[in-house]
């Protein structure tokens, strides 16, 4: 018996325990039609939910390269650091982006440009 056809099953029993005159039950089955219609609608949107962000893109890709910036794909110039994550970027791309999105390019966690420290020995 699969899932769906016990939930069926369920559910008619639910209907059949209804009690009081006939007007109470059918307010009582619609009630319980419209909460089993909004619940199955929740599990689908929140199944879709979950494939969505499993999915989706975070952040930017990191270069193989170590010393490649990220945002720009060239090597790092004024190489800066933003603290929330430790990822190292171009300064002024950095900048550009913590300004624009309030976010870290990389782990995408929220950031200002505070949180960006210049750093004055690159490894």
């Amino acid at each position: 018996m699969d899932a769906s056809s016990r939930i069926s099953k369920i559910r008619s029993r639910e209907r059949e325990r209804l009690r009081g005159p006939q007007w109470v039950k059918t307010l009582q089955g619609a009630l319980l039609s419209c909460t089993y219609t909004v619940l199955d609608y929740a599990q689908t949107g929140l199944i879709a939910a979950v494939f969505f962000f499993k999915v989706a893109k975070e952040g930017v890709q990191l270069p193989p390269d170590r010393t490649v910036c990220p945002l720009c794909l060239q090597k790092r110039v004024n190489p800066s650091v933003i603290t929330v994550s430790g990822f190292v970027f171009c300064y002024a791309c950095v900048f550009k982006f913590v300004t624009q999105y309030k976010r870290c390019p990389a782990t995408m966690m929220p950031a200002t440009v505070d949180q960006i420290r210049r750093l004055f020995h690159d490894v």
